[in-house]
């Protein structure tokens, strides 16, 4: 297939290169009407669609293939296939990648490279070839939506594993991409996808780290930058009803900053327009999102309706949208197509083994977790535990896991085996009771077990929200430690977080990032003194504020 030129499409044919939709849209039904360029499934692509009547007898994936290769026929350009998957892409039979942040605590760019490419050739495999990753916002310990996505709060550390991993992406022939821009600051908490928020920073702290690595990433040849729904009042104070103007919806932000300033010639994609805090500011009309996004320079929308064809083809005849700008971002959406090689002849839509991509996987998971364990602390000097000494260990587990979600809770028998391996017998509980009562009832397990191990779970929305113990879960922590402290062991299954938040007590603790069974068995390896506590911290566990007070106080304690 030759790459068009601008002159052989339609209007409404350029405008399907802007439009990005999900695969329920009508639309796809009637590509004549509504040529559409993208097309995405939610996060992870558990379904497939059809558009003439149902396959039968036949798997989620290739029903999803064989829907885009039709699809395709009907289209003078072929769809980009995005996603949004950060370390599998949902259906059971494929694996995972060991999520960003215990590859943040290796420290390792050339695991950070392999991430991309085994990424990459798993989203391949589904048909896949733009990967909405990688998050290079600085994280806000605040934030929910950190947790889990992002390999480091070191800028530098950030961009070096970044660029790596995109490197890995392209390698494989997926289209990357960097966001949430401009990124955020490092108290802000609240969440675009149910309140508007800002990025507070000035310019000029922004330019020093966060927007350091936007330019760094443009620099390495990142082919797409997603648009967050934050402000940045600090360069575009324009304000509606006492709201400043969403990034996604800024000219200066995206056209003078982004794409002049800083050199930007790939595709802008908006963040999901439905978010609550761009849709606030646009008083929920959808006309206006659309259009709005469009001339503030975005060149992709991303979630739109079937009625966004009519939206802009409307505001490009009445001259609202200049046919420049939908000019300009259909040329650079057929430029990443050709970049990733939609336009070939021999472009395999699906290529890979399943089986060998999750050897791999699994193999990479393997030597990849043996680098991520962290020891924070160990104030008794517990470590290396001796299974001679080891004969009982009570786990009590705390964490938000809803049924059915396979969270972290499903995984804890890969923790109990390891133990029972090495000749422990294992007993599990949730939680303690509640207030005086578990009092009485840890002093009996104190006197009953060789090793107390607290495992406790929070990461990215779960809870859904701010991420924190609440209710029973909390409830734990009461009266941890009243007895068997010198024999107790913290171990953080998400949210680096959690060891200043609730377990900055407990004399010994370990960091493992996530809840996932090479993790867990790693840990408990290290705790035996197998291999060794190799992972560094990719977060800084107490809080900036409270590290510049307490190096305040400790001045003026020195001067007395």
């Amino acid at each position: 297939m030759k790459k068009p030129l601008l002159s052989e499409l339609t209007l409404r044919e350029k405008i399907g290169q802007t439009a990005l939709a999900h695969s329920d849209q009508p639309g796809f039904r009637d590509l004549e009407n509504y040529p559409y360029g993208a097309i995405w499934g939610s996060g992870d692509l558990q379904f497939g669609i059809n558009i003439d009547g149902v396959y039968p007898n036949d798997n989620k994936r290739n029903v999803w293939l064989e829907s885009v290769k039709q699809i395709n026929k009907r289209l003078k350009v072929p769809l980009i296939v995005a996603a949004d998957c950060a370390s599998t892409i949902g259906p059971k039979e494929y694996g995972y990648v060991l999520d960003h942040v215990s590859v943040g605590a290796t420290g390792s760019e050339e695991l950070a490279y392999e991430t991309g490419v085994l990424r990459g050739r798993m989203v391949r495999h589904y048909g896949i070839n733009w990967a909405w990753s990688l998050i290079v916002d600085l994280p806000s310990r605040y934030s929910s939506g950190s947790l889990g996505r992002i390999y480091t709060d070191d800028p530098d550390k950030l961009l070096s594993m970044s660029v790596a991993a995109m490197k890995g992406f392209a390698d494989v022939g997926v289209a990357s991409t960097a966001k949430h821009f401009p990124g955020k600051d490092d108290m802000e908490y609240r969440d675009s996808h149910f309140s508007e928020a800002s990025m507070l920073f000035t310019y000029e702290e922004w330019k020093k780290d966060q927007g350091r690595v936007f330019q760094g990433m443009i620099d390495a040849g990142v082919d797409t930058i997603m648009m967050g729904h934050q402000s940045f009042p600090f360069y575009d104070n324009t304000s509606k009803n006492g709201r400043y103007v969403p990034s996604s919806l800024s000219y200066k932000v995206i056209t003078e900053l982004l794409k002049g300033e800083m050199g930007f010639g790939g595709v802008v994609i908006t963040d999901d327009v439905w978010m609550r805090s761009v849709s606030t500011y646009c008083g929920d009309n959808l006309e206006r999102i659309y259009v709005e996004s469009l001339k503030a320079g975005n060149d992709v929308i991303l979630g739109v309706k079937d009625c966004y064809f009519d939206y802009i083809e409307a505001a490009v005849l009445r001259g609202e949208i200049p046919m420049s700008r939908i000019d300009d971002a259909c040329q650079r959406v057929l430029d990443l197509k050709e970049k990733i090689g939609l336009f070939r002849d021999d472009y395999d839509l699906a290529p890979g083994n399943l089986d060998e991509i999750n050897a791999a996987m699994a193999d990479f998971n393997r030597r990849a977790a043996k680098k991520a364990i962290s020891l924070v602390c160990d104030k008794n000097k517990i470590f290396p535990l001796d299974p001679e000494k080891i004969k009982k260990v009570c786990i009590i587990y705390s964490g938000h896991d809803k049924e059915g979600q396979k969270k972290a809770l499903d995984n804890m028998p890969t923790m109990i085996k390891a133990f029972e391996a090495r000749g422990a017998e294992v007993f599990f509980r949730r939680g303690l009771l509640n207030g005086y009562a578990s009092e009485a009832e840890l002093k009996e397990i104190a006197e009953n077990y060789d090793l107390i191990v607290y495992a406790g779970y929070l990461m990215r929305w779960a809870p859904r929200g701010l991420s924190s113990f609440y209710g029973d879960e909390v409830s734990t922590f009461q009266n941890a430690l009243r007895y068997g402290a010198e024999k107790s062991v913290g171990i953080g299954l998400g949210s680096p977080f959690v060891y200043y938040d609730f377990y900055s007590a407990f004399p010994a603790y370990i960091n493992i990032y996530n809840h996932l069974p090479e993790l867990q068995e790693a840990a408990v390896a290290a705790m035996y003194g197998e291999i060794g506590f190799e992972g560094g911290e990719p977060f800084k566990l107490i809080p900036k504020f409270v590290e510049e007070r307490l190096a305040m106080l400790k001045k003026i304690t020195q001067d007395v």
